[in-house]
């Protein structure tokens, strides 16, 4: 192909990339959960759709701007992201994190799966497109709705899956995952002094043996939240990685045909 022809089919492709691709994003107070008491931000592309939908979950520090800043890019990247503050509905603070996997998990789960319904059914999200995205406390439950079959796909950063040590067998995931569960991308620091490696090691033998697919990222000299410590070089790196594998991971399991 030369001259006019390559000319017009370059136009072609950069014109159909721009019409798809959104610039803005457009945010919104919603109320979610099975109770509809849950305060949740969703985040939209200003036009267009269907768009995959994307449930964002915090970490035990609570809902904070680099939620927010997350589901930004993500909807940069043509994603609905909502982003629910699960922990002040239940009142549940740091020093007290332990209760979110063990007496409350099932609710917090259930409300979860309420909240997922709901995504679906937004107008601009592709209801059969869904995914689930978590930092540390919201990790374990990213995984948990990967394992059963409540998303397409789930990524995990230095997840909880140990429960804050109140199952350190990961009993729950060993009876989750089977071979018909969603794909998981587990990313996690090497160093990481709140979840040990081991954790994440461990949650990656479980997803193998089960026969589900999977992706994992180890990251030398980064620790706990390493996307949110810019100053550190080891988890700036890890940080930069985590984002591109995650996009192309959601763009390959997400992304409608």
């Amino acid at each position: 192909m030369t001259g006019p022809k390559r000319f017009l089919a370059t136009f072609l492709v950069l014109s159909l990339a721009l019409s798809v691709t959104p610039t803005k994003a457009k945010t919104a107070n919603v109320m979610v959960g099975v109770k509809q008491n849950m305060h949740a931000e969703l985040i939209a592309p200003d036009a267009g759709g269907p768009y995959p939908g994307i449930l964002l979950l915090h970490t035990s520090g609570g809902l904070e701007q680099a939620d927010i800043d997350y589901g930004q890019r993500l909807s940069q990247q043509g994603y609905v992201v909502l982003v629910p503050a699960f922990l002040s509905t239940y009142g549940i603070s740091p020093r007290y994190r332990a209760t979110t996997f063990t007496t409350d998990a099932e609710p917090i789960y259930a409300d979860f799966v309420a909240a997922l319904d709901m995504l679906a059914h937004n107008p601009q999200v592709a209801g059969s497109k869904l995914g689930a995205i978590g930092f540390s406390n919201g990790g374990y439950f990213a995984m948990w709705l990967a394992a059963t079959g409540k998303v397409q796909a789930g990524v995990s950063y230095y997840g909880a899956v140990s429960g804050a040590g109140t199952d350190r067998s990961l009993s729950r995931f060993k009876s989750a995952f089977n071979k018909s569960s969603a794909p998981v991308l587990i990313l996690h620091g090497m160093d990481d002094g709140t979840v040990p490696v081991i954790a994440a090691q461990h949650l990656g033998s479980i997803v193998a043996s089960a026969g589900s697919p999977y992706e994992i990222k180890l990251y030398d000299g980064a620790g706990h939240l390493f996307d949110r410590t810019p100053g550190s070089p080891p988890d700036s790196a890890a940080a930069n990685d985590a984002w591109q594998r995650t996009v192309a991971f959601f763009g390959k399991y997400l992304k409608t045909k």
